[in-house]
Parts: structure tokens; C-alpha cells; sequence
């Protein structure tokens, strides 16, 4: 795939993995963001962990991405994923697309909150304790 035509973005701060969805994910988009998020999960050291997902800019995808993303989902809740903060327009459609994509068995200690805007979710990161004001401080800087 072509630089630029990555349907993602992944990054990581402080314990927090920020992923930003845009456009129609095909299996091989679904692919590649499996192994750039495996490879970001290792450096948080098997410590819990928080995901954020901006899915605004996301597109319907085909049913067929549905099953590995539902394998990808059980494994990060095999590797401490704890907490997921989403994003979402009022789409009933992409709403149903993402629950399709996690729809696996999820630990008791597992919390996600459905939010508005990347300042509610840079709070609740703060506030659990994802994300330190080191970090907040660095990403202003």
C-alpha cells in the first residue's frame, strides 16, 4: 500500500494507544493495523492499557474484516487492553459496524466509554490514570 493511503493512524502515549479510522478498511488494511498495534502493545511491557479510537472519519466496511477484527479484539483483551474510549459519529450504521468488530467476551475489569470530542477522552485518560500530565504536558510542548 502507498504511502498515504493508510486507512489509520496508531500512536502511543504514556499507556494509552491512539488510533484514528479513517475510510473503507478492506482485509488488508485490517492486516496491517493488526501488526502495527501488536508491535505497540509490546512496548507497554504486559502493563494494562487503554485504547482510544476516533472513528469519525470511518467508513462502512465489507462484513468480511468483521471476524479478524473480532480475533484482534479477544487478543488485546488477552494482553491487559483495560479500557476503551470510542468515538463515533451518529451513524447507526458505523455504530453497528464497530460493536460487529468487538463483539467478542470481555474481562470484568474491562470499562469503555462512548465520547464526543478527543478532549473528553484526553480527561478520562488523565483521570484513570492512562495518561500522566507528564505526557499531557509533552504532547503540548
Amino acid at each position: 500500500m502507498a504511502a498515504g493511503q493508510q486507512k489509520f493512524q496508531l500512536k502511543r502515549e504514556g499507556k494509552v494507544i491512539w488510533l484514528t479510522a479513517f475510510g473503507t478498511w478492506t482485509s488488508r488494511t485490517v492486516e496491517d493495523y493488526i501488526r502495527q498495534l501488536r508491535t505497540q502493545v509490546a512496548t507497554l511491557h504486559d502493563q494494562p492499557w487503554a485504547m482510544v479510537m476516533d472513528g469519525r472519519q470511518w467508513q462502512a466496511c465489507p462484513a468480511d474484516v468483521f471476524e479478524a477484527l473480532r480475533n484482534n479484539s479477544s487478543w488485546c483483551f488477552e494482553h491487559r487492553l483495560s479500557h476503551g474510549v470510542v468515538l463515533l459519529p451518529e451513524n447507526a450504521l458505523l455504530r453497528w459496524q464497530f460493536m460487529q468488530a468487538t463483539k467478542v467476551e470481555k474481562p470484568a475489569n474491562y470499562h469503555r466509554n462512548l465520547v464526543d470530542s478527543l478532549e473528553e477522552a484526553r480527561a478520562l485518560m488523565l483521570q484513570t490514570g492512562f495518561l500522566s500530565e507528564t505526557d499531557n504536558q509533552a504532547l503540548g510542548s
